[in-house]
C-alpha cells in the first residue's frame, strides 16, 4: 500500500528537529513537536508528545513530508515547550563542547534567548539544571590519572 503526499498540505518548509532532554529526536513541524512512533527503511512515522492527542505524521528516509494524520490537533501549539527545549539543547552543546564554568554558560544562552515569560517560567533554574550538565560533562571528560 503507497500512501500519496497529502496534496491540501505542504509542510516540507516548517519541518525540523530537535533533540529530547534524553536525546531522542523530535519532529517540530508548524509549532507542534512529535516523537518517533516507528521507523522503516523508507518511512519514520510520528506522534504528537501530548497525551491523548491522535495527530501523526509521516516523512520518508531523506526528511520529506508525505502524509499527515486525518485530525487536528486538540490542544494549543507547542511553541514555549519547543523555545525552552532548543534552548535546553544549546546548553548541553555549549557545556560539552567547552570547558567554561556551567553557571555561566547558562547566564549567557539565557541572556542571548528571545524567550517569552511563559518559557521562562517553563525553563529550570541553574541550580535545577546544574547536576544535569555536570553528569553530561563527566561522562565525556577523560579521567585523571
Amino acid at each position: 500500500m503507497s500512501i500519496s503526499p497529502d496534496s491540501t498540505f505542504d509542510a516540507n518548509e516548517n519541518l525540523s528537529s530537535i533533540k529530547s532532554n534524553k536525546g531522542q529526536p523530535l519532529l517540530v513541524m508548524n509549532e507542534q513537536l512529535y516523537k518517533c512512533n516507528k521507523k522503516t527503511a523508507r518511512k519514520k512515522y510520528w506522534i504528537c508528545i501530548v497525551s491523548g492527542c491522535s495527530m501523526v505524521v509521516h516523512i520518508d528516509e531523506n526528511d520529506v513530508y508525505l502524509y499527515r494524520g486525518k485530525w487536528d490537533h486538540h490542544h494549543e501549539s507547542n511553541a514555549d515547550v519547543i523555545q525552552t527545549t532548543h534552548l535546553r539543547q544549546q546548553m548541553k552543546e555549549r557545556v560539552l563542547n567547552e570547558l567554561t564554568p556551567i553557571g555561566i554558560i547558562y547566564e549567557e544562552e539565557m541572556a542571548k534567548a528571545p524567550l517569552s515569560t511563559a518559557s521562562v517560567a517553563l525553563f529550570p533554574t541553574n541550580q535545577e539544571i546544574h547536576q544535569t550538565f555536570v553528569k553530561a560533562r563527566r561522562k565525556i571528560l577523560p579521567i585523571l590519572p
